[in-house]
């Protein structure tokens, strides 16, 4: 009996990488020698240096500084050795602060917003937490989009706390849901008095779900997530819970919608009550040759080397190293790369991981649009692309896609499907106005 494509599909899937077993204790590691901070909140933000080279600085202290008063930090107290520009590990090109470390004691909260302009005591919910550097769920900014005053924003009236990653090899947001419940609580307080007539939901893992109605059942809804990578999609599953349906271009703020992780929440309740501004970032460390994943806390800006010798890994051991995971990690060109507040996890792959040969001719098996959750013609868009033909492309609505990674995943021929559609992305952002379905 011949297979169906629905067959061929569902046995495709059921490649996927499986959650790994991780280890439960979350290791600090100390400050390294330098850090590199890019001067950006993921590529669409840029801020305004407020150091130069030679300058002394202490950890806290505020460097950058965008157009309406949000802030990137010192993670280390040290020395400003150069402002010079990076590629990022989102790809991005960027100017970076590079700090040599020296043992100059950290500012405090007070001293922090002092150099802000507005006294801790005094400043409002938006103002702290534009000052410790945490952009709140209201003026994040979207794919193409730059960041707003809260003002212009409908209100919030739906939010969800993301207790679960999307990676199957990453474990922060659990972990973290886990060993940080009661400050969990006290953020989800904190979003009640910001948004009274919210509706709020919880994200927990599948074999979490009893134990988490037990801790925060009273103040949210908590919605179990199976492993399965497909159940995981945030694209996907946003409007399965909030039933809105928010296309890509647009940002979640536009409908109402407020997305978060645990992680964010926990540094909004220290930029809440002044325990100090976004500077550290919980890292999971996982690969096909390490038995159990491994979650560090890092300072932000410490490259990828830096972190994994703190843990005896060797990125020699393995061919390519991506910052993320399997599915939607992003392969870096250096281990020097520094790792940021979008950085949730590194991925070592293996060779036997990578096929033999890459990149060929498309086969018209029709295996990435069978697999694609939003139902586009990826071969289609892929071979447009390939064939500088972006005009053509935006027929078939790559602006729609979650960039999950499951065409690339499933295609025989192995060809850059998401790399192809983010280049048309990143062309008709440049060239229109972005605009909904």
């Amino acid at each position: 009996m011949p297979i169906s494509p629905l067959q061929t599909v569902l046995r495709s899937l059921a490649h996927v990488p499986k959650f790994s077993a991780c280890e439960k204790t979350i290791s600090p590691i100390r400050d390294p020698d330098h850090v590199v901070i890019p001067l950006e909140y993921p590529g669409q933000v840029l801020f305004k240096p407020l150091v130069q080279s030679g300058d002394t600085v202490r950890k806290n202290q505020i460097i950058g500084q965008s157009s309406l008063g949000n802030c990137v930090h010192a993670s280390i107290s040290g020395v400003v050795k150069e402002i010079k520009p990076i590629w990022t590990a989102r790809s991005y090109n960027v100017p970076a602060v590079t700090i040599e470390r020296n043992e100059e004691p950290a500012l405090s909260a007070d001293e922090m917003f002092e150099c802000y302009g507005v006294p801790f005591q005094s400043a409002s919910r938006v103002e702290k937490l534009k000052a410790s550097g945490v952009i709140s769920p209201w003026t994040r900014p979207g794919r193409f989009h730059h960041e707003e005053e809260v003002a212009g924003f409908p209100e919030v009236k739906r939010i969800i706390i993301k207790g679960v990653n999307e990676e199957p090899t990453v474990f922060t947001f659990e972990l973290l849901l886990e060993q940080r419940a009661e400050k969990i609580l006290q953020g989800i307080k904190q979003l009640n008095d910001m948004a009274p007539n919210a509706a709020i939901w919880l994200t927990t893992p599948k074999h979490l779900t009893k134990w988490a109605r037990g801790q925060f059942g009273d103040s949210v809804q908590i919605v179990g997530v199976p492993d399965e990578y497909k159940h995981r999609i945030e694209r996907l599953l946003v409007p399965r819970l909030t039933g809105v349906d928010v296309p890509n271009t647009v940002p979640y703020r536009k409908k109402g919608v407020a997305v978060l992780s645990v992680e964010y929440l926990l540094t909004m309740v220290d930029a809440l009550e002044g325990s100090g501004p976004f500077v550290n970032k919980y890292v999971t460390i996982a690969g096909s040759h390490i038995p159990k994943a491994v979650t560090v806390r890092i300072p932000l800006g410490t490259p990828i080397r830096t972190v994994l010798e703190s843990q005896g890994f060797n990125e020699e051991t393995c061919t390519r190293l991506l910052v993320g995971g399997p599915m939607k990690g992003i392969a870096q060109y250096s281990d020097e790369t520094p790792l940021t507040k979008s950085s949730h996890g590194i991925y070592l792959m293996s060779e036997e991981s990578l096929p033999d040969e890459v990149n060929l001719t498309c086969m018209n098996c029709g295996r990435c649009t069978r697999a694609c959750p939003v139902n586009l013609q990826v071969h289609l868009i892929g071979r447009y692309v390939e064939h500088d033909l972006l005009e053509e492309a935006r027929e078939f609505h790559p602006e729609a896609c979650n960039e999950c990674g499951l065409c690339a995943y499933v295609c025989p021929a192995h060809r850059p499907l998401v790399q192809l559609i983010q280049m048309c992305n990143q062309y008709v952002g440049q060239t229109n106005e972005p605009h909904e379905r």
